[in-house]
């Protein structure tokens, strides 16, 4: 598949989404609840992918994260070409997956093979020591982006692979190309972890920690999105309980949910699979794909008067000044 990045500079702005001055969002003044069901890991596999096409058509699913390098990467495309009510961002990936460029251009990076590591500590403390890492992170990510948008494919969002976009040093990064490429949203990992725990205290220590850290992240990384203009989800569920976004976990949550825009996601699948097994064994994929399915979670929330949307619509209605 022909790119057009410049393995040694970062790549120009495409036509279609090209380099713009960012405008300065404000959240709307009283915003009603809105919730945005995303699945990420879109193109992992055929079960995945067929996941996706079915949710989005008979369940809940408004939205998807494309990993562009992933082995179900070209059927995904197809069949998000197929789908323009399919509202797309880019799981932005640098864990756990391969590369878009060659191993060559960014050779601190991956392994000869074009991996990236897998460990997410190991990679996170990697990442933030090793400053020589920076250009080629950038490449790599403007790559994938642009591998997206050479599909025909309208990108409305950022998000990647572990939340990994929101590692201090990465951040600024993924602002900056958002910005470059006019897309117009990204995803904030803040969930509220007391919430979450009175809903599954399995993990109750490591859930509080990990809270604790993407609160503090995410707290830096929304100053950074509002200067570069991006529009970003006021609330998320899917961090504390990985795999685990059942029908009665979400029915439970429905209650909870607050103004704004909550994004909850999920990794659904039609079946188990190799390649799914290999990346996460417990994820509960099928439950997952049975709650975006699910007639008594929409009655719920349309008894909630919880509204049910996309990113690309809460970017038409987010008010902007400047």
């Amino acid at each position: 598949m022909k790119r057009k990045v410049d393995v040694e500079q970062p790549p120009p702005a495409v036509k279609e989404q090209a380099r713009a001055p960012a405008p300065h969002p404000s959240p709307p003044l009283n915003p009603p609840r809105t919730v945005i069901f995303t699945a990420d890991d879109f193109g992992l596999s055929p079960a995945l992918n067929g996941a996706v096409v079915l949710a989005q058509r008979q369940g809940l699913l408004r939205c998807a994260s494309l990993m562009v390098t992933a082995p179900g990467a070209e059927q995904a495309v197809s069949w998000a070409r197929e789908m323009p009510e399919l509202c797309l961002g880019v799981h932005l990936t640098l864990i756990q997956g391969r590369s878009a460029l060659p191993p060559r251009a960014i050779p601190h990076l991956v392994d000869s093979q074009g991996n990236f590591l897998n460990h997410p500590v190991r990679v996170g403390w990697r990442y933030f020591w090793q400053s020589r890492l920076l250009p080629e992170i950038r490449r790599e990510l403007a790559a994938q982006i642009e591998e997206a948008l050479d599909q025909g494919l309208k990108i409305w969002f950022l998000n990647s692979h572990v939340n990994l976009h929101l590692h201090p040093r990465i951040f600024p990064v993924v602002a900056d190309l958002a910005r470059e490429y006019q897309i117009p949203a990204v995803r904030l990992a803040r969930e509220d972890w007391r919430t979450a725990l009175s809903l599954d205290s399995r993990g109750f220590f490591p859930k509080i920690i990990q809270g604790l850290i993407f609160a503090w992240l995410c707290r830096r990384a929304q100053r950074l999105a509002r200067a570069a203009g991006l529009v970003c989800n006021d609330h998320l569920f899917g961090l504390l309980n990985d795999g685990r976004m059942t029908e009665d976990y979400l029915l439970g949550l429905v209650p909870h949910l607050q103004p704004g825009i909550t994004e909850i996601y999920l990794h659904p699948a039609l079946y188990g699979d190799p390649e799914l097994h290999r990346w996460a064994s417990p994820y509960r994929r099928q439950e997952e794909l049975a709650a975006l399915l699910s007639p008594r979670l929409k009655e719920a929330l349309a008894a909630a008067g919880v509204e049910v949307s996309d990113f690309r619509e809460m970017v038409s209605r987010w008010p902007k000044t400047g």
